[in-house]
């Protein structure tokens, strides 16, 4: 997503800061653009048609400022306005510049082995514990969105086996490789944190490394507790799902396809 100059300079106007244009950073699924400003702050614009906006996603950052314990960046401010014909709204929000890079610069996706330290593993397991105990009626992974999502993919694969979910817990919703930084670790990109399957986060970690097994392996091992229960074993199977919808699609998701089909083989027996 590229800002327009009058976007750019709207957002200026309302945020009152100056955007380095140089510093131009787009999200993973390209649903949003980044800036640094003049300030030593980051700034992130993101846009909905006026019949696409969800109140819940829409202020996430901004609601995910009272979580404690995670590592995060900081919310400083957010603007919301509408384009002078009335079909898109925009948003920008201000907040702490990260330093550290991103351990996926690409996407969302693993390609090689990015060779973590054990404390940033041991560092991510304390801060989804923390996380998982924050108390919230936000929500991130809803039961029948899960339920569809499996069937529309999976058919008649799946039509034996109960997807219910009966263990919850705060999720930050999005926890690929294109939202987490090293070797400090920082968890960016807030949108859509909420309640969801136990195991959620890990299983997206998981299943966007597939393509580099021994990572894959890493995750599987670190969250096991998690992952291997029943609702951790839906949350694999769920998002295994949205990546081999995803790679009809897109083309850096097709190195998940493959992987991603075998795993959810595996775990509709597991689940049956």
């Amino acid at each position: 997503m590229d800002l327009t100059e009058t976007v750019a300079a709207e957002v200026e106007r309302r945020l009152d800061v100056r955007l380095d244009r140089s510093t131009s950073a787009t999200g993973a699924w390209a649903e949003s653009a980044g800036h640094r400003t003049d300030r030593g702050t980051w700034v992130r614009v993101t846009s909905r048609g006026t019949g696409w906006i969800q109140p819940q996603s829409w202020v996430g950052a901004e609601a995910a400022s009272v979580i404690s314990g995670v590592p995060k960046p900081g919310w400083v401010q957010s603007a919301t306005w509408r384009d002078p014909d009335g079909t898109t709204v925009w948003r920008a929000e201000e907040m702490e510049l990260v330093g550290e890079s991103v351990i996926a610069t690409g996407g969302a996706t693993l390609a090689a082995d990015p060779g973590l330290p054990d404390a940033w593993w041991a560092e991510l397991r304390a801060a989804l514990t923390a996380l998982g105990g924050f108390t919230t009626f936000r929500v991130s992974g809803r039961q029948e969105l899960i339920t569809r999502r499996i069937s529309q993919v999976l058919g008649e694969d799946v039509h034996q086996i109960d997807t219910t979910v009966t263990d919850w817990t705060t999720s930050h919703g999005d926890l690929h490789w294109g939202n987490l930084t090293g070797p400090r670790l920082v968890i960016l990109d807030w949108t859509d944190w909420g309640l969801a399957p136990r195991g959620n986060d890990a299983a997206c970690l998981w299943a966007t490394a597939l393509a580099v097994p021994a990572v894959a392996d890493r995750v599987l091992a670190e969250f096991a507790a998690d992952l291997d229960t029943r609702s951790g074993r839906i949350a694999r199977l769920w998002v295994t799902c949205n990546l081999l919808r995803l790679a009809a699609t897109r083309a850096d998701a097709h190195p998940l396809a493959e992987p991603a089909r075998k795993a959810a083989g595996e775990l509709i027996i597991d689940l049956s």
